[in-house]
């Protein structure tokens, strides 16, 4: 009897002013253990004006599976449907240009679809080693906890983050592909499309990546800033799915409470210089993502905060 194939894989990858991460994501890719006439790489620049494009031009001469695009329209989402609209697969993968991905990466992640009720999966992201203490601080905190985002929440459905995930072609025909007015929040959206045409999402514990966090306060401060903005902005669109037309999340202001304290508190208490500094971060991650709520409230007209 004749082993059937394994799916062909387009694995797409976008990219903004990706030097200090871009070749470690390439030398992961190359290292993949998926058979290697079963997958193609797409990827695509948004834009880059560090050096990037030159890096992958080089790459796609030597790398005969490697294609890349460049994408004028700008945003994440845009880069991606250009990759999907560019791609061959009967499997979508997506990585982002800040991960590294383990040598079995593609083929866990590529193994949901096994379970023909699947429409999509992805897989986890754990944090690659610390440089500086916004990175520290974000590992620890486990800022993209794949697992915390699959669990449902009164205010939240399951969702997977698109920086490790995988989905089936046809599904894009049956819930479009991924909003370009999204510039965060897009992965939520996509998943909840999928929830909402009834469809079923996957983890896929074994897919493992490496990520790299936002390595200075400044851009985590913006990051947290924009969760918060998307974070409204998607329950806006999905108050029916969710089953609330307003939140108010009193979790998240407890949180801020306790991280006022500590940083209060903990320069006074704690002879570790991490330690010392972690409730200012706190402050910062809490301080960012609320306000980041009401701005999305006060866009989308609804009480998300």
């Amino acid at each position: 009897m004749t082993e059937k194939p394994l799916p062909f894989v387009s694995v797409i990858v976008p990219v903004l002013n990706g030097m200090p991460t871009v070749q470690a994501l390439l030398e992961g890719l190359r290292s993949q253990d998926y058979p290697a006439d079963r997958w193609e790489l797409i990827v695509v620049d948004n834009g880059s004006t560090d050096g990037t494009w030159e890096v992958l031009q080089q790459e796609s001469e030597i790398n005969s599976r490697m294609r890349v695009l460049h994408e004028q329209r700008k945003g994440p989402s845009a880069a991606r449907n250009a990759g999907i609209e560019a791609s061959r697969g009967e499997i979508l993968a997506f990585i982002d240009s800040d991960c590294i991905p383990g040598p079995s990466w593609l083929r866990e992640l590529v193994s949901a679809f096994e379970d023909r009720t699947v429409w999509a999966a992805g897989g986890l992201l754990k944090s690659a080693a610390p440089t500086t203490l916004t990175e520290a601080f974000a590992a620890r905190q486990e800022i993209l906890n794949q697992e915390d985002f699959f669990k449902e929440r009164p205010y939240k459905p399951p969702f997977l983050l698109t920086a490790n995930f995988a989905v089936r072609r046809a599904v894009f025909k049956r819930v479009g592909f991924f909003d370009e007015t999204l510039r965060v929040g897009e992965d939520a959206d996509f998943c909840w499309r999928i929830l909402d045409a009834g469809g079923k999402l996957a983890l896929v514990r074994k897919a493992l990546v490496a990520h790299r966090h936002r390595s200075n306060l400044r851009s985590f401060a913006r990051q947290m800033f924009l969760y918060g903005v998307g974070s409204a902005t998607t329950f806006a669109r999905h108050r029916e799915l969710i089953g609330r037309s307003a939140w108010v999340d009193v979790t998240s202001y407890r949180c801020w409470i306790k991280a006022l304290m500590k940083a209060l508190l903990y320069p006074l208490i704690r002879r570790d210089p991490y330690l010392r500094r972690e409730g200012m971060l706190e402050l910062v991650r809490y301080s960012c993502f609320i306000a980041g709520r009401f701005v999305g409230s006060v866009r989308n007209k609804v009480v998300c905060i």
